[in-house]
Formats: C-alpha cells, sequence, structure tokens
C-alpha cells in the first residue's frame, strides 16, 4: 500500500476505516462512513473506495454486509500517525469554490466510478443544494441531448419521481445514468438511445438512486 500518495479525502477514508473497525469491532458501512464524513449520501464515498479497491488499498465486496476492511493493517498502523497530521493539514488548505467532480458515470453499461478530487466551477445555486458533478461516458442518453464527455449536476434524491433521470447503484456496486421508471416488477432504467436496451431491476434486487440530474454543463473546445 502506498499511503503516502493518496489524496487528503481518501487518507481520511483510510484512516475512518481503520478507527471505526478497531472501535466497534467490525467493518463500517458505506452510511456509516459517510456520516462520519459530514456526508449527506454515499455516491462520493462510493467513489473513493471503488478508487482505493483498485489501487490495492481495501477489500470490499458490494452486496455483501460490512465487507470493507484495509488489505494491510499493519503497514496503516506504521503510517498513523503520518496520516493523521496529513489529514490535518489538509483542513488548513483553501476552501474550493464550485461544486464537487467526483467521477465519471456510464451513459451506456454500467462502470464503475473513479474518485476525483476536483471541483467544477459552475453556479453558486447547485453548491447550495449539495449537488456535484459527474462527468458523462458513453452514448446511452444521447436522445436527451446528453453526451459523451458531458458533465450532469447531480442532486441528491434517493425517492425519484417516474421519469426523471437519475444515478442508479446497481446490486454489484456499479452505476449508470438513465431515466427511472417503477414497475410492478421492480424497475426500469431506460437509456435515451433506441438502439439500446433498459436495464430491469427486480423489486427483491438491490438499487439505490444517489441522485437526479438537476443541470447539464458542456465545455465548448
Amino acid at each position: 500500500m502506498d499511503l503516502y500518495t493518496l489524496p487528503p479525502r481518501q487518507k481520511e477514508v483510510v484512516r475512518l476505516i481503520a478507527e471505526l473497525t478497531e472501535e466497534h469491532g467490525y467493518p463500517p458501512t458505506l452510511a456509516e462512513l459517510a456520516k462520519a464524513l459530514g456526508l449527506r449520501n454515499r455516491m462520493t464515498v462510493h467513489q473513493h473506495v471503488v478508487a482505493l479497491k483498485k489501487k490495492g488499498i481495501v477489500r470490499w465486496e458490494p452486496g455483501l454486509n460490512r465487507s470493507l476492511r484495509l488489505v494491510d493493517e499493519a503497514e496503516y498502523a506504521e503510517t498513523k500517525e503520518q496520516l493523521n497530521d496529513s489529514s490535518d493539514h489538509s483542513n488548513d488548505e483553501k476552501e474550493s469554490t464550485g461544486i464537487p467532480f467526483i467521477g465519471t458515470i456510464a451513459a451506456g453499461s454500467p462502470i464503475d466510478a473513479v474518485g476525483r478530487e476536483e471541483f467544477l466551477e459552475i453556479d453558486a445555486q447547485y453548491s447550495a443544494s449539495n449537488c456535484y458533478a459527474l462527468k458523462v461516458k458513453g452514448d446511452s442518453m444521447i436522445e436527451d441531448g446528453i453526451f459523451d464527455g458531458d458533465f450532469v449536476i447531480i442532486k441528491p434524491k434517493p425517492n425519484p419521481n417516474n421519469g426523471e433521470i437519475v444515478v442508479a447503484l446497481l446490486e454489484d456496486g456499479s452505476a449508470t445514468l438513465k431515466r427511472f421508471f417503477k414497475e410492478k416488477s421492480g424497475f426500469r432504467l431506460q437509456p435515451a438511445n433506441s438502439s439500446m436496451d433498459p436495464i430491469f431491476v427486480g423489486a427483491k434486487n438491490q438499487l439505490q438512486i444517489q441522485g437526479t440530474v438537476v443541470g447539464l454543463y458542456r465545455k465548448m473546445h
């Protein structure tokens, strides 16, 4: 594990995983991590955990309760003091403006989103509503005017209305951008591309709605 090169927020996630596990005797859930970080939704934590898993720092099985663990707890113990110091210093940094840009969302086949430590400068009305930005990857929403490379502005909303465009977190931990429809047998995640099929999620399967699209931002080159 290379803990020293982690972004400050990911260092804080590593620290909290270790501390909460030690305090309670079992690993924290994403919801508990989000609460400890002062966040209202789990999407940001999910991004960080996916990134840490890809870096080989944590083990985590989506859908398996309390499966989140550090790969090498001994190494963390050796670097604990330095990591805590760096986390404290990060709080002294100049506060960024705008809304958090936290990764990439699939407009196509579901993907693991990659966590980012950046801010997107945009209208202050969104930052006041705890919104965040995701960069679109894929073309499943092109008939709604959302194209590959666009940025969608997401407002946390776990209970969307039928027809709203949502960020959906599937049972395997992957995320996708689709229109949400509740049906008798479960849920339908509908692409806005006539060449693509919808994703059906049974009522007994796990589906988490992280938020709805409230804005679109496109950089002009």
